[in-house]
């Protein structure tokens, strides 16, 4: 048999079971069924809050005054939303990142679960009162409210997501193959640094990329972040944080809506010098065009900003494109005058004259040919006139040169038949002194022989400018106011047969006096009408002198237009790299700082300098 229970251990059994009954009895009706237990984290979440609350959220969480907090500040870039050139802001999402000890937010682990972190939210403790400095946003508070995560060594990590409007100078020297440089200051908006000192979350002196996403617009080339201080009180300073943002814009846009429409009006500007300078659709064009800079230009404008002191190289090439074609405007309204009212004017200028002569040939300018006009037909005929009249008068109505003694129609016919051009000469003497009615075969032969008969009597006798038809009706008739009657009898025999063949062509012969009256009236028309062509040749000349003058004026222009264009296209439409390196703007951004500070510095010294002196 085995040893027996004490009593002892029997009556401890017993006081166990019945307490266990007891409360598994009792409990239920003791503890509401709807009654939650908290649970450690919730304990220790009142415990600290209570604490907070009684040592007053205001003020810093340090149990010492002499103590400094230490803030660490990281700005981790999410998206950069967008860059308005115009008012010169930039809107970017991140997530700022705090950390910082509180002295009121500790506790031992052992006592609550062994729970080491938990999550506040930021409205029922102390918040470091650090914000933007350049911002430009209307709204009052940026942040979002997030949980702060609190470990039980009392470090504090907040990490707010926000949309920060800053102001961002714009250089839009080179748009839109532009660079643009911003930055953010952060620092605290009450406490000097020996109160609350900021400085780098981890020591990571840039902005963090990690959850970037990339713009359409602009790349970021670089990211720096300083730590400058800023003198708020004669001997105290605040620290400040700036983050740099190094943004190069994408140009593919403005370079199908800005540049490339700007390349193709300039080619198409050249095409203005291709028409003829006299023309008025080359001034049309030329407004056009100027019509269509001016519509670029004010879509420029819009991009860029209006109160800005610096105006882009696009810009200055679209108003220098917009000069050239108003002085093209301007010649073409003066060619066109000179080439209308160039007979009204007088002649070139021989140093006009000089300066054609010069450029002409390195322009390949040819002297304007003669239009076909009839007043140059006319002076063609001229030439040819005067050739005929240097051959002795055939094919000259004026039979010969103007002084001297000009040709009897007999003596024509007789030089006619000698240089073979007799039935010229007969069929013209029969055409243009011949009436209509008389024109026949009959007369046509009566007259040959007439005209033979006196080319053998006169033997080329001359005559002068003061003879009659008379005098060639008494030569026809066989007589002349000097004969004698005696002469007259000896040549009976000649007369009879003269009369006779005066009978068969009385009317021919009548019409053989119109001849030489019809010829006098002839050559005094062509002498008026020769003066006539003379003077509009040299209207002519004139006008075509005036024209090459024109031509030389609108190549000139062309060529200089030409290399204007290229040239200014080739310095301002060029992109250009960086004009400052990421290193010289800090350095001036830290010299510009220095300055500040000093200008503060003596601004104190001053301050003291008067109140001592009170």
């Amino acid at each position: 048999m085995g040893k027996p229970v004490p009593t002892a251990c029997i009556q401890w059994r017993t006081w166990v079971f019945t307490v266990f009954i007891t409360a598994t009895i009792l409990l239920p009706t003791v503890i509401p069924s709807n009654t939650v237990i908290p649970s450690s984290e919730k304990r220790l979440i009142k415990q600290l809050i209570n604490n907070y609350e009684k040592a007053g959220k205001i003020g810093r969480p340090v149990k010492n005054n002499k103590e400094t907090v230490v803030v660490g500040l990281g700005l981790s870039l999410f998206q950069l939303l967008h860059l308005n050139e115009k008012n010169q802001i930039l809107t970017i999402n991140v997530w700022t990142k705090y950390t910082w000890i509180d002295q009121l937010l500790r506790w031992d682990p052992a006592n609550y679960s062994n729970i080491r972190e938990v999550r506040i939210p930021p409205r029922l403790i102390w918040t470091p009162d650090i914000v933007l400095y350049n911002y430009v946003d209307e709204r009052m508070k940026e942040q979002r409210d997030v949980m702060l995560n609190v470990d039980y060594l009392g470090r504090v990590f907040w990490s707010p997501p926000a949309i920060f409007k800053s102001r961002c100078p714009i250089d839009i020297r080179n748009f839109p193959f532009d660079y643009q440089f911003c930055f953010l200051r952060f620092g605290s908006a009450t406490q000097h640094s020996d109160q609350m000192d900021l400085q780098f979350l981890d020591n990571r002196t840039e902005v963090d990329t990690g959850e970037y996403t990339e713009s359409n617009e602009w790349t970021i080339i670089a990211k720096p972040a300083r730590r400058y201080l800023m003198p708020s009180k004669c001997g105290k300073t605040i620290p400040v944080l700036t983050f740099f943002l190094f943004l190069k814009r994408n140009p593919a846009y403005y370079t199908y809506i800005l540049v490339f429409p700007c390349i193709l009006l300039s080619l198409i500007t050249t095409v203005i010098f291709w028409l003829p300078p006299h023309i008025p659709a080359k001034m049309l064009l030329s407004m056009n065009i100027f019509v269509s800079f001016f519509l670029l230009l004010k879509i420029l404008a819009m991009s860029t900003p209006s109160a800005s002191t610096i105006v882009p190289f696009l810009g200055y090439f679209y108003c220098l494109n917009m000069l050239l074609l108003s002085i093209s405007t301007f010649l073409s309204t003066i060619i066109i005058n000179l080439h209308t009212y160039s007979h009204k004017r007088g002649p070139v200028p021989p140093w006009m004259v000089k300066v054609v002569r010069l450029f002409s040939t390195p322009l390949s300018i040819s002297r304007p040919e003669e239009s076909d006009e009839p007043s140059e037909k006319l002076s063609s005929l001229q030439a040819k006139l005067k050739k005929a009249r240097q051959l002795g008068g055939i094919g000259s109505p004026l039979g010969g040169p103007y002084s001297g003694y000009p040709m009897h129609p007999v003596n024509a016919m007789q030089t006619a038949e000698q240089q073979g051009s007799y039935p010229r000469f007969k069929q013209l003497v029969y055409n243009q002194g011949m009436p209509q009615d008389y024109r026949n075969k009959e007369t046509m032969y009566q007259l040959d022989t007439y005209l033979r008969e006196q080319a053998q009597n006169t033997q080329g006798m001359k005559w002068s400018q003061q003879s009659t038809p008379e005098m060639f009706l008494d030569q026809m008739q066989g007589r002349t106011p000097n004969k004698t009657q005696e002469q007259q009898s000896n040549d009976s025999d000649a007369s009879d047969r003269k009369r006779q063949l005066w009978q068969q062509a009385d009317k021919s012969r009548r019409a053989t006096l119109q001849i030489h009256t019809s010829l006098s009236h002839l050559r005094d028309a062509l002498k008026n009408l020769m003066e006539k062509i003379s003077k509009k040749d040299a209207l002519a000349k004139r006008a075509r002198d005036w024209r090459l003058v024109v031509m030389t004026i609108d190549r000139l222009f062309f060529w200089f237009y030409l290399m204007v264009v290229i040239g200014a296209g080739c310095y301002l439409l060029i992109p250009r790299g960086q004009s400052h390196t990421v290193e010289e703007i800090i350095a001036s951004h830290t010299e510009l700082n220095r300055e500040k500070n000093l200008q503060r510095a003596s601004e104190c010294i001053l301050e003291k300098n008067e109140h001592y002196l009170v």
